[in-house]
């Protein structure tokens, strides 16, 4: 509305206006008959504009994106003209000038700004101030000639220079839009941009001193003329930079909240905008340049997940603020001025858009001497673009409007004349020059992508050729996809090169210079190809460069996750963009180092004020008479009166100044004079009491020092001050002087006060010289950690191998010199480098955090508003961590030990640590351990820094040692492997493998290290075997992780992970039983690594010696174990091998995918805590079970020779759910569930369910309720085994996710069976508390054949059985054999130490009845009392909870299609759906 109501003024005022002078400008005025027409125009204008991008996107068209919007505009504007309903949606064309600059500038010039890279701005600063300042003035005084020479207007030369400086204001939008989108030099872009961003608010300011001298009646001198130049020019950028300070330490103190930071930075600019150009009268858009720049080159301060919505938020205000801007420029040039040219001004105008380059050109020429040697340079190509990219646009236009809206400027005369030839050279520079850029950039050849540019983009496609390969290879697999049009598929994903074209391919290759099919004249052997020195030196230089972009990306990636301070990315950014500004140049280490160096004026400051914080020291006993005086002088509240003393003083001082010239206090000068001889005389006795209680002590101390000179000043003061004043009279000039001196020589007692805020200013100094050594150490570890990221991407950045030898190496050499330096570091300052660490260290965790919350909601496990409570808890503790301490006190050595992985919570391993363990001291380049020697203990680095060296020349050749083997003349030489600080261990490899050393360990500073010797932890590995994980086991797992993190960095399936991430995915990790000869890979096992030993594919005789990564064809591994060498394979689950979330040491590890329990929860608490632990791969894998995992140790050879041939073996994974669910076991699970809550109190009865299912068949009965009401998943792993032998075995069965509701699973597509008859009996409750079910596998003789079972197993389906347990006991009685129930076996089991499982409970039943062990001829007896046929596997379900008032009896038939089980009541009871 305000809008609409400021055009309706403006349309009056220039009706006014055009009255007053006579001058004829088309207004059409109409009612508007709806306020919301102004906002339809405007967001039809926008929807327009986006239609108009994705066309030209579409049709892939060289077509500047505000050409066609202003043609658009200008189409518009003239059918408004002929519709009056049109028109009503054109009024926006009346809106004021200076309300148009005001909307739109602003964000313009913010924009733009921000997007700049502060370093190639201050590199070419220099060009673009040349440019923007006197280049413009130069192009203003040419136009102003040209203007008054050509035209026949009779124009004054004021008006001529306001002309000129409308015109010399450049828009190119498009051009610069049009260079980056080419890839053209950046340089170049960037000093057309920053010209545009300077030049605009420079013509806008000479715009204003000369309209002010056209329309001043008063004659203004050239001396107001400069000073008001320069106070517009510089006040501007000086407040904005001002408000960016200002504005920039609001956003510090904001974290992540997206929507504070971006209404922040949008205010900002508008309000300085407004405030500068307003209130302060100066450079608005100079003002807003600074800021934009300011924020930019510390947008660190910003957050950095906010940082990129911030970004594109000002890209859309840009993009819809130059869409209306044009669209309106385009309705001026066609509704104002197009029907007011007449004549000769058509001639005029051409004239004038000619004159206009010829003019930019000479002024480009007369400073291209300066241009080319200052920034980057400037060559003839480049001034040519420059020339014939400086279009005009928005501002120019803008400015001419408001001349032509001046009611004190002749309209017919000068304001419609400018409004004409400035509207016809906006059109016509849009129009031409815009459109036919990008033809000159060829015609010039800048357009053109250099071959090392095309080398390194044939080089990515490769890498996306391979990965696509890759991924078709693996969908091509999958069971759903298999069946799909791959040759679709295959055409459908094809990139092609962008850099590559039909025509250009032979002049390609002719100017690569390369033997393509080169061959050997004799043995015609291929060629690889050959390479000049240019081409050489391209590529290299080409490759250093996208090194040093995808450093500073790493650095930015740092950033965002914590790992990086703000100070520490700026730093490490500008070394970058240092190192890029120059070609084949890498990041000077010496840039790294001096970001730690100390400023030499802290250290002398912290001196200075650490003197100055001195207590004199006085030997006084209490006895003596001068004690009363002693306590008296060191009481506090003697100071604190000396204190209120000197402030009043100064009060006293200031008052007495004022008396020398305010006539007021002229009379009242002796008052002052009195109360300064007070003063004297409190300091003298002050003085007097010091020497009298320290004597000559007094003397010591530098404050002391300045008592005497303040006594020693105000002695002459007061004679002074009374004296002369009683001789020459208070009005003679002389005692005015006087006076006034020694009135001022007061204000040195005022120092005083600095005495007790010494400590508090050398706390800061301390504060600020550990704060630029955390700054100096993090700059440091993040150079480091983005070498090792940038290093496993140079293979991809160059496709010669010499040159991505030579980057590795050179990347490798500055890493190593880096981390020696902060060994350095750490070894001067640990508590700094332990305050970075632990930072790192929490900062990681919160990380981690805060993606597990957002995992959670993107599962929907949690709300969206209990989600954003707990991201703001730890994002609030993000917040704490940036004012964290720079320093953290350095704990005790004995504290390190809980930091050790392998020591866990082991408080009897830890304290045998602790007493076999001995402090050693090394000094300065002794040696540790020598290359070669034998295996001995073990070394924990407590303080310092050691190098790693080695004879094996994969190092750095650093040195060459003087040390001569026995027997030969040759000098070895040493190569730096590595360097470790405080917190590392030596040794651990060796007291494993028992090789000799592979490295010498030599102490590059005094070194503190905890050394545990080789028999003493011999002895723990023998000692602390017991538990789920013994420590050799630990031990080695810590090992295997540590050596696993480098093999698997290198696989291409983990380009681009961090260390981090991968030793989180490490963290699932698991070591695998190598006891026996072979070792089976599975689905479950998502990595394979093999780490120590060697191993054999039976299958291709491919041998892998440890360390390797076994690929993901190999299916099984014979073991080669050599005395002494163990074989240790590390094994990655995948998604199916996962281990349920459990307690640390719950898990019980094992072979291939075996892993024991780790929940032994009762059925209710477990499905409690499954919704509070569940990890999102059993939420995307909700329609999967987790897979079978089972122990090696309780798996016979036959399952392997069963895989072997083809078959499944027991340890594969069951994936697909059962289609019906069992709605009787669910109430049954129900009642369980209940009574499981009350604990071991309540002891309820077993209900037991006997399942009938055909021999020869796979039978998985997993029972896990999700709700009392509801099966949904059961915790219960089946391993299963696929002899056709009669035996009985039993397994320790682990609890892993299944989630059917039957007994019918899919693998692969197809049913699986087995000949088994699984038991179920309820498991007895553990001394945790915890409940759980337990299976056993009875395994019978079959000796019909599988159609005789079936036959038999038909019948069997029709014949009633009871099962009540008092029936089953009956049946046994009749064959001598009494079995006793469930509970009674368990109680008697658990006096017997038994173990709980159904196979040892029926054995142990058996002995006791003298029966021998024959549970085939059992159940086969049982099943014939029944009517069932002995090839029916019993599947028998024991669960504790209460027992139901009738049993039921489930009936089964062939399961090969579609499963359909049913439940019939033993004693009538109904059958419950």
């Amino acid at each position: 509305m305000q809008v609409l109501q400021n055009s309706t003024n403006i349309g009056e005022y220039a009706n006014m206006s055009g009255n007053a002078t006579n001058r004829t400008i088309p207004s059409r005025h109409y009612a508007i008959p709806h306020d919301s027409a102004i906002l339809m125009f405007i967001f039809g204008s926008c929807a327009v504009g986006a239609l108009t991008r994705r066309i030209i996107q579409g049709l892939n068209l060289r077509l500047p994106y505000t050409v066609v919007l202003l043609v658009l505009g200008i189409l518009f504007g003239l059918l408004s003209g002929y519709s009056e309903v049109v028109h009503i949606y054109a009024r926006v064309i009346d809106i004021d000038p200076h309300l148009l600059l005001s909307i739109f500038l602003p964000i313009l010039i913010f924009e733009s700004a921000f997007a700049m890279e502060v370093h190639t701005f201050i590199k070419t600063i220099v060009q673009v101030v040349l440019l923007a300042i006197p280049g413009l003035a130069m192009a203003a005084f040419l136009t102003a000639v040209l203007s008054r020479f050509m035209f026949t207007y009779d124009w004054t030369w004021n008006e001529g220079m306001m002309f000129g400086s409308i015109l010399s204001a450049t828009d190119p939008v498009a051009v610069v839009a049009l260079l980056r989108d080419i890839g053209a030099s950046k340089q170049m872009a960037m000093v057309i941009e920053g010209e545009a961003l300077l030049n605009d608010g420079t013509a806008i300011v000479f715009f204003n001193v000369f309209l002010k001298m056209v329309t001043s009646e008063e004659a203004i001198s050239g001396g107001d003329i400069v000073l008001d130049f320069i106070r517009i020019a510089i006040g501007g950028p000086f407040v904005g930079f001002i408000m960016a300070k200002i504005t920039l330490f609001w956003l510090s103190r904001i974290f992540n909240d997206a929507i504070a930071e971006i209404t922040i930075t949008m205010a900002s600019a508008y309000i300085t905008y407004y405030v500068v150009e307003v209130w302060c009268k100066m450079s608005g858009v100079l003002a807003v340049v600074v800021l934009g720049l300011a924020m930019s080159s510390e947008r660190t301060m910003i957050s950095p997940e906010v940082e990129h919505f911030l970004h594109r938020f000002w890209e859309t205000l840009a993009y819809l603020a130059n869409t209306l801007i044009f669209i309106i420029v385009g309705m001026v040039i066609s509704e104002k001025a197009i029907f007011e040219i007449h004549g000769i001004d058509w001639f005029y105008m051409f004239s004038l858009y000619f004159g206009c380059f010829v003019i930019r050109g000479l002024v480009i020429a007369m400073f291209s001497p300066i241009l080319r040697h200052t920034g980057y340079g400037l060559t003839w190509r480049e001034g040519t673009v420059m020339t014939w990219g400086g279009l005009r646009g928005a501002v120019s236009l803008a400015l001419a409007l408001q001349v032509a809206h001046h009611d004190k400027i002749d309209q017919d005369h000068f304001g419609l004349r400018v409004l004409i030839h400035v509207s016809g050279v906006v059109f016509l520079t849009l129009i031409v020059n815009a459109t036919t850029t990008f033809m000159l950039l060829r015609v010039l050849g800048m357009s053109d992508v250099s071959p090392a540019k095309r080398m390194s983009m044939a080089n990515a496609l490769r890498y996306l050729q391979d990965m696509r390969e890759k991924t078709l290879n693996m969908l091509k697999t999958d069971r759903f996809l298999a069946d799909a049009e791959w040759e679709t598929v295959e055409k459908q994903t094809e990139v092609n090169d962008p850099y590559q074209t039909t025509e250009e391919e032979a002049q390609i290759e002719d100017s690569l210079d390369i033997r393509k099919n080169a061959c050997c004249p004799d043995c015609d052997a291929t060629l690889p190809p050959q390479y000049s020195i240019k081409e050489l030196r391209d590529m290299t230089n080409e490759a250093i460069l996208r090194m040093l972009k995808a450093e500073k990306m790493s650095y930015w990636r740092q950033f965002e996750q914590g790992m990086l301070s703000r100070e520490a990315t700026r730093k490490l950014q500008e070394c970058t963009e240092i190192a890029s500004d120059t070609k084949g140049k890498f990041i000077d280490i010496e840039d790294i180092k001096n970001s730690w160096q100390m400023p030499s004026i802290l250290p002398k400051l912290k001196r200075l004020v650490k003197r100055s914080i001195f207590k004199t020291q006085v030997n006084l006993d209490k006895s003596s008479k001068l004690w009363p005086l002693f306590r008296f002088e060191r009481h506090p509240a003697f100071y604190l009166i000396i204190y209120i003393f000197i402030i009043l003083d100064m009060i006293n001082v200031a008052f007495a100044i004022a008396s020398q010239y305010v006539e007021h206090f002229f009379y009242t000068r002796n008052a002052f004079r009195s109360l300064n001889l007070a003063f004297v005389c409190v300091y003298i006795l002050e003085l007097a009491l010091k020497v009298i209680v320290q004597k000559r002590a007094y003397i010591t101390n530098t404050w002391h020092w300045m008592c005497i000179v303040i006594i020693v000043i105000g002695v002459p003061d007061i004679i002074q001050s009374f004296v002369l004043p009683a001789m020459y009279g208070e009005l003679h000039g002389a005692v005015h002087i006087v006076s006034l001196m020694c009135i001022i020589l007061r204000t040195i007692r005022v120092f005083r006060l600095l005495e007790p805020t010494m400590p508090y200013i050398l706390d800061f100094i301390k504060r600020r010289m550990s704060q630029q050594l955390s700054i100096g150490f993090d700059v440091g570890r993040g150079f480091v950690a983005g070498e090792e990221e940038v290093r496993k991407l140079v293979d991809h950045m160059s496709d010669n191998k010499d040159i991505a030898k030579s980057l590795k190496q050179m990347s490798d050499n500055s890493r190593l010199d880096v981390i020696r330096c902060l060994g350095m570091l750490s070894k001067q300052h640990p508590d700094i480098a332990l305050s970075i660490k632990t930072r790192q260290a929490i900062r990681s965790v919160l990380n981690q955090l805060r993606d597990g919350i957002h995992d959670l909601l993107a599962d929907g496990i949690l709300e969206e508003a209990e989600g954003n409570k707990l991201e703001k808890q730890v994002e609030e503790q993000m917040k704490r961590l940036q004012s964290a301490a720079h320093s953290l006190p350095i704990p005790p050595p004995d504290k390190m030990l809980k930091n050790i992985c392998w020591l866990g919570k082991d408080e009897a391993l830890m304290e045998f640590i602790k007493l076999k363990s001995k402090l050693l001291n090394f000094d300065y380049n002794d040696v540790v351990i020598r290359e070669g020697d034998i295996a001995g203990g073990i070394y924990i680095i407590i303080s310092g820094m050691v190098r790693l060296e080695s004879t094996n020349p994969s190092g750095r050749q650093i040195l060459s040692l003087q040390e001569k083997p026995s027997g030969t003349s040759l000098t070895t030489k040493a190569y730096v492997l590595d360097f470790m600080t405080s917190g590392n261990i030596i040794g651990e490899m060796g007291l494993l493998t028992h090789k000799h050393r592979s490295a010498t360990v030599i102490c590059e500073t005094s070194v503190q290290m905890m050394y545990i010797a080789l028999e003493d932890m011999e002895y723990a590995i023998e000692t602390f075997k017991e538990g789920d994980e013994p420590l050799v086991y630990r031990l080695w797992h810590v090992c295997a992780n540590r050596i696993a993190v480098n093999i698997l960095m290198n696989q291409s399936s983990f380009q681009g992970w961090t260390k981090e991430k991968i030793k989180l995915r490490l963290e699932n990790s698991y070591l695998a039983d190598t006891s026996g000869q072979t070792f089976v890979v599975d689905s479950t096992m998502s990595d394979v690594v093999l780490i120590n030993g060697s191993a054999r594919n039976p299958f291709t005789d491919e041998f892998f010696e440890g360390p390797s990564y076994i690929p993901w064809t190999v299916l099984k591994l014979d073991l080669l174990a050599v005395e002494g060498m163990p074989v240790v394979i590390l094994i990655v689950p995948s998604d199916l091998g996962q281990p349920i979330h459990g307690k640390k040491g719950e898990a019980q590890r094992g072979h291939g995918a075996l892993i024991n329990s780790l929940s032994q929860l009762c059925l209710k608490h477990a499905s409690k805590k499954r919704l509070n632990v569940e990890s999102k791969w059993k939420k995307v894998q909700s329609a999967k079970s987790l897979g079978t995992l089972f122990s090696s140790n309780k798996l016979d050879p036959a399952s392997h020779s069963k895989f072997e041939n083809g078959m499944p073996s027991s340890g594969t994974g069951l994936h697909q759910r059962a289609s019906s669910p069992l709605d009787v076991l669910q109430n049954a699970m129900s009642s369980v569930s209940g009574g499981s809550a009350s604990g071991e109190a309540r002891r309820s009865p077993q209900v037991e369910f006997l399942v009938d299912i055909p021999a020869k068949r796979t039978v998985s009965a997993p029972v896990s309720p999700k709700s009392p009401t509801r099966w949904e998943r059961m915790k219960r792993l089946i391993s299963v085994d696929h002899s056709g032998t009669a035996r009985k075995s039993s397994v320790s069965f682990d609890s892993t996710e299944i989630l059917p509701d039957d007994l019918e699973y899919i693998e692969g597509g197809e049913i699986v069976h087995s000949d088994h008859s699984f038991r179920f009996p309820a498991h007895e409750v553990s001394r945790h508390d915890h409940s759980n079910l337990q299976l056993s596998t009875v395994q019978e003789e079959s000796p019909r054949s599988e159609s005789a079972s079936r036959s038999t197993s038909d019948d069997a389906l029709s014949a009633k059985r009871e099962l009540t347990d008092s029936e089953n006991k009956s049946n046994n009685a009749e064959d001598g054999k009494k079995e006793s129930t469930n509970r009674e076996n368990t109680r008697k089991n658990s006096k017997a130490g038994k173990d709980d499982s159904p196979y040892r409970e029926h054995k142990h039943n058996n002995a006791k009845s003298g029966k021998e062990d024959t549970p085939n001829h059992e159940n086969t007896h049982n099943n014939a009392k029944i009517g069932k046929s002995p090839e029916m596997a019993e599947v028998k379900v024991l669960i504790k909870g209460k027992s139901p008032s009738k049993g039921f009896q489930r009936k089964g038939r062939d399961v090969t299609s579609e499963t359909d089980i049913q439940l019939t009541p033993v004693s009538g009871g109904d059958v419950k759906k």
